[in-house]
């Protein structure tokens, strides 16, 4: 009896159809929003500049909702806490439906209780988008994190670390040098010497790069008749900035003005130029410029 009763579940629950596949996939990431402020309220979309897509892979229309949830401890971000009310958060519109192999997009709004105790806290959030429905739905995860106010110092690390991890490039030559500089006026070596700072960029991905001129770095020798250069503000980079596309090499040529004074002819100064991503950390790629200035005359 027993044995009949369960071939009756079993017949009455069916499995999914054999043709039929189904599946989600959510396109958005790892979300952060940093300095977020109390009472206000947060369009994800604009705001952390990602929309929130989910995409059907089955071959069946399903209808897809979004719900909120707080993150078990064990999901937590470093330096992060749960949410304290999942209902900070609300999808538009609350429910898709998406046709086989379609993509759909959510705005995420986020309303921030005017609380200023709220102040300095980092909150993290669980995205769920359900589809399918019944027994044999489906769903994706992802996270949010807001901070209310600056993100934790954890986020700093793991941004650096991020960032590391995608970087594929070189910086060219090692040593610059430059002779015949002219004194009491711009310098282009670019133009003069046709020579330029060089990035190459190996990666997948566009790369920004940030270039400054820097002291002489004492772990190097100086090179023997070269002191350091007086003052780091006579070079100059164009672009101080160089954004390289995948695969490609981007240059910035190195301006040097020195002062207009006699003792500064016949002279060797050396300096640095660092290099450092724009997301706000230096790198250990220096190159050495070795500067030689015009001499003053017979």
């Amino acid at each position: 009896m027993k044995r009949a009763m369960f071939a009756v579940l079993l017949a009455a629950l069916g499995p999914p159809p054999v043709q039929a596949k189904i599946g989600l996939a959510a396109r958005f990431g790892d979300v952060i929003l940093e300095s977020a402020q109390p009472g206000r309220t947060y369009n994800l979309r604009e705001a952390a500049r990602v929309p929130f897509g989910v995409e059907n892979r089955g071959d069946a229309q399903t209808e897809v909702v979004v719900e909120f949830e707080k993150p078990r401890k064990e999901r937590l971000a470093e330096g992060y806490e749960a949410i304290p009310d999942p209902s900070w958060l609300k999808a538009l519109p609350d429910k898709l439906t998406l046709g086989p192999k379609a993509v759909g997009f959510f705005d995420l709004l986020l309303s921030i209780p005017d609380d200023p105790k709220l102040m300095g806290r980092h909150f993290q959030v669980t995205v769920k988008a359900k589809g399918g429905g019944g027994l044999f739905g489906v769903a994706v995860e992802n996270r949010v994190r807001i901070s209310i106010g600056p993100g934790p110092e954890s986020l700093k690390a793991e941004k650096k670390k991020k960032a590391m991890q995608q970087l594929d490039f070189d910086v060219t030559p090692r040593e610059l040098y430059l002779t015949g500089v002219s004194v009491g006026k711009p310098w282009d070596a670019r133009k003069m010497a046709k020579k330029s700072i060089r990035i190459a960029n190996y990666a997948a991905d566009e790369l920004s790069i940030r270039l400054e001129a820097a002291a002489w770095d004492d772990r190097f020798q100086l090179p023997e008749g070269y002191e350091p250069i007086p003052d780091t503000a006579w070079l100059r980079l164009k672009p101080d900035i160089v954004t390289v596309g995948a695969e490609e090499i981007g240059q910035a040529s190195v301006i040097v003005t020195v002062p207009d004074d006699e003792k500064h002819k016949g002279k060797k100064y050396a300096a640095m130029i660092r290099s450092g991503l724009t997301a706000g950390f230096w790198l250990d790629a220096p190159v050495k410029v070795l500067i030689e200035t015009e001499s003053s005359g017979p």
